[in-house]
């Protein structure tokens, strides 16, 4: 361990000098311990010169893995100094707005019951975040696919509804095939580049549904109010008219075709070692969404069907 530890001063600090000085060490024994590894590995590490230090391949490859041993070794002092300590500090969460508005309240709550030491900063917002820049702990995203040097681990499935009010519905007759609904006025989300037409799918075959565009809107609230006014059939995630199908006040059309489910995904920087207060977020989230009343409000439990 002496060995290696002397070699990734050595390498980090470009001097066999300056090494031992940050190891309150000789350079003499600075300059044995990197030799004995050499010897051991039966590789060269560094190019020694009178004017500068550089590493080898074989060396450039053997400080990656010191790294990860020093972050791993980190982490590890970390877990065990937390070990029996309260979970505390302050957390930044951002998430979709339409998405927090229904779930993040009683998330929340159950949050600071399990973990009273929580300070929890919430950010609605329909625009991705950057995590690292604008200094989020973590984000809930959908529709967009992580960024490749965050940590993205799968959280639920959110279910789109396709929903009419019920005297649309006995207006115009309840559709018994996607290209019923050719004759409807529809509602679209402009925020979505391409809200029209809607795809659906049963039994492995893949069907489009599209009447006329009655009205477009960039907000989901707002589309809600006008598919309860009878202005239109709507498509919208399930978590958003769960309550209104089950009281009545919307029908689903069209049941027994599925709308592609859209992932959500809880994201964060990788940090070696995490926050404690990092890792309780996340292992609360995770087990939070799959209880069965989140399922029910994210479509996979149907309250009511026409």
């Amino acid at each position: 361990m002496q060995w290696a530890i002397a070699f990734a001063a050595v390498a980090e600090h470009g001097s066999f000098t300056a090494a031992a000085t940050a190891l309150a060490c000789s350079k003499a024994l600075v300059s044995k311990q990197v030799a004995q590894l050499e010897t051991l590995l039966g590789t060269q590490l560094l190019f020694r010169s009178t004017r500068k230090l550089s590493l080898t391949e074989s060396g450039r490859l053997y400080l990656e893995h010191c790294r990860h041993w020093q972050a791993g070794l980190s982490a590890a002092r970390q877990a065990v100094a937390e070990l029996g300590q309260e979970i505390a500090g302050t957390v930044r969460l951002t998430v979709p707005t339409s998405f927090g508005g229904v779930f993040m309240a009683d998330a929340l709550i159950a949050l600071r019951e399990r973990h009273p030491g929580l300070q929890i900063e919430l950010d609605l917002s329909r625009e991705a975040r950057d995590l690292e820049a604008d200094g989020f702990d973590a984000a809930i995203r959908s529709h967009l696919p992580p960024p490749e040097r965050l940590v993205a681990k799968p959280l639920a499935m959110a279910q789109d509804w396709l929903v009419a009010a019920p005297a649309l519905v006995d207006r115009l007759g309840p559709p018994q095939q996607p290209a019923d609904l050719a004759a409807w006025p529809c509602l679209a989300n402009s925020f979505f580049r391409q809200d029209l037409p809607w795809p659906l799918s049963r039994d492995s075959q893949l069907f489009s549904a599209s009447g006329h565009a009655a009205l477009r809107a960039n907000d989901y609230q707002l589309l809600r109010n006008l598919a309860l006014a009878a202005a239109g059939a709507l498509r919208i995630p399930a978590y958003l008219v769960s309550p209104d199908v089950a009281a009545g006040r919307l029908l689903r059309l069209l049941p027994d075709y599925a709308l592609p489910a859209q992932p959500l995904y809880l994201i964060y920087p990788q940090r070696l070692p995490q926050p404690a207060k990092v890792r309780a977020l996340v292992d609360f989230l995770v087990d939070w969404f799959i209880q069965p009343q989140q399922a029910a409000l994210l479509g996979h439990a149907i309250k009511k069907e026409y």
